[in-house]
């Protein structure tokens, strides 16, 4: 099996391919709004700050952590505005670090396209993510004292603490199952546990419902993350943004590769620990590294392993009452386990 193969352990569903669609009926509006704002506050004056922000607009993502706030905020009948500052402040850290991500790893890539750090050189891509996280803050500082304002800065320090320790444990075989968890839990799964949380803050909602969010966060970015880590084996340049095997290249030691550690042949486990040692990064040897990940049965494994976080992310939202709204955020777990990019 090789990389370009497609995950099939886990069922199509016909009401995915109408998601957006429905994202768009139920909080088009309000999304639209938050893309005005974080347009506004990438622009400046200044050369090459104004050209950044342009390619940081027009490069955007799946903006999934923000569409996740704003359904929620609808889900509580939330009717400020604040919801939309949110939704932008949490975008633009998720950006800073990608943007800083991408400078440790030295990424050509990004989302398809030359990363900030490969088009403008690390100096300059390290000081705009810089600037985009202050953007941030100021942005939060403008909305005023919250309860969000301490979920923001506990949510800030853990993804940069996720960030620290995956960057110290570069190509570490002795890492742990339960450690790469806590590495996603942090990284990953407490910003979007913070966008799921927020709106319950603007609701003053009480606290089962805002400790209901938290796990329907918390597991569904936990899922997010285990699917990333499966596509790096199994997708392509053209469909994932960036290269095939580039989790192991870059020092990631993923979950597919702790299982095939664990539960893989004699001979599966010298091949890994050959190539982590040489640094054997060729196009030939990450092929291997898929075909052995893909034939053992580590990757489905793993894909089993997000399908339960995904069920767990839906049955957080168990206490609320059906709807509309609900109802397709019980689809987006579902959505991230079919997700390609």
């Amino acid at each position: 099996m090789r990389p370009g193969t497609r995950l099939k352990s886990l069922p199509q569903r016909a009401e995915l391919l109408h998601l957006s669609q429905r994202v768009q009926t139920l909080v088009g509006d309000r999304l639209s709004q938050m893309e005005k704002l974080i347009a506004e506050y990438l622009r400046s004056p200044y050369t090459p700050v104004a050209e950044m922000g342009a390619y940081l607009a027009a490069s955007r993502g799946k903006r999934i952590r923000p569409t996740v706030l704003l359904l929620v905020s609808k889900m509580l009948g939330y009717e400020g505005e604040k919801d939309i500052a949110f939704g932008a402040i949490f975008e633009f850290i998720h950006t800073a670090t990608l943007i800083h991500d991408d400078i440790v790893d030295q990424a050509l890539l990004r989302r398809g396209q030359p990363s900030l750090a490969s088009r403008w050189g690390p100096e300059l891509a390290v000081l705009m993510g810089d600037r985009v996280f202050i953007m941030a803050m100021d942005l939060a500082v403008q909305e005023g004292w919250s309860p969000i304002l301490p979920l923001l800065s506990k949510t800030t320090l853990r993804l940069i603490e996720g960030e620290l320790i995956q960057s110290h444990r570069k190509w570490d075989l002795t890492l742990r199952r339960e450690d790469n968890l806590e590495i996603i839990k942090n990284k990953t799964a407490h910003l979007f546990a913070a966008c799921a949380q927020t709106p319950a803050h603007l609701t003053g909602s009480p606290e089962p419902v805002r400790q209901a969010l938290e796990d329907f966060g918390v597991n569904m970015g936990i899922a997010f993350q285990l699917v990333d880590d499966c596509l790096d084996f199994v997708s392509d340049e053209a469909t994932l943004g960036k290269p095939a095997g580039n989790d192991l290249k870059e020092g990631k030691v993923t979950l597919p590769v702790l299982l095939l550690l664990e539960q893989g042949t004699p001979e599966d486990r010298a091949f890994v620990e050959a190539v982590v040692a040489s640094r054997r990064f060729d196009p030939q040897t990450l092929r291997e590294m898929a075909d052995r990940v893909v034939d053992s049965g580590m990757l489905h494994e793993a894909e089993e392993v997000a399908a339960e976080y995904a069920r767990k992310a839906k049955e957080a939202l168990g206490i609320f009452s059906d709807g509309p709204v609900r109802d397709l955020l019980a689809l987006l777990p579902d959505y991230i386990l079919r997700r390609r990019f």
